[in-house]
């Protein structure tokens, strides 16, 4: 899978009915859905968000593992950043189970929110890919 593969998957599943994705405002006032992308920079300071925000890291982590029979397994992770900016809501819980749902071998780690901080998951999502062997 890439990474657009990944983001058009996130975003139907978590978007289904009810929506879990909040919203950034831009500077204009127009309003997207909040799933960003990060790449070399993070989510630009003059978006505004509301609600769940969506953060996928642009690259999966390569996990090298062992040769087969001519060929390489390559278990790669895709990393998602979920933060709910909306103190109360259950976004971020909801999403996790049709995350798990829909990934049944992710792994995921959740931080609640408290006064000063808001609540988070990280997840990770292998995504197996077999490769050929180089041999000399």
């Amino acid at each position: 899978m890439n990474i657009a593969q990944l983001r058009d998957i996130i975003t139907t599943l978590l978007g289904a009915s009810p929506n879990l994705i909040g919203s950034y405002t831009l500077p204009d006032g127009s309003t997207i859905p909040a799933v960003y992308v990060v790449g070399r920079q993070g989510v630009p300071p003059e978006f505004k968000v509301e609600g769940m925000e969506v953060a996928i890291r642009e690259f999966a982590e390569p996990r090298p593992s062992s040769a087969l029979s001519g060929t390489v397994k390559n278990n790669q992770l895709w990393e998602i950043t979920l933060t709910e900016y909306t103190t109360g809501d259950k976004n971020v819980s909801l999403a996790m189970d049709r995350l798990m749902r829909r990934f049944p071998d992710l792994n995921f780690r959740y931080f609640p929110g408290a006064d000063i901080s808001y609540d988070r998951c990280r997840v990770l999502i292998p995504d197996l890919i077999l490769r050929p062997l180089i041999s000399q």
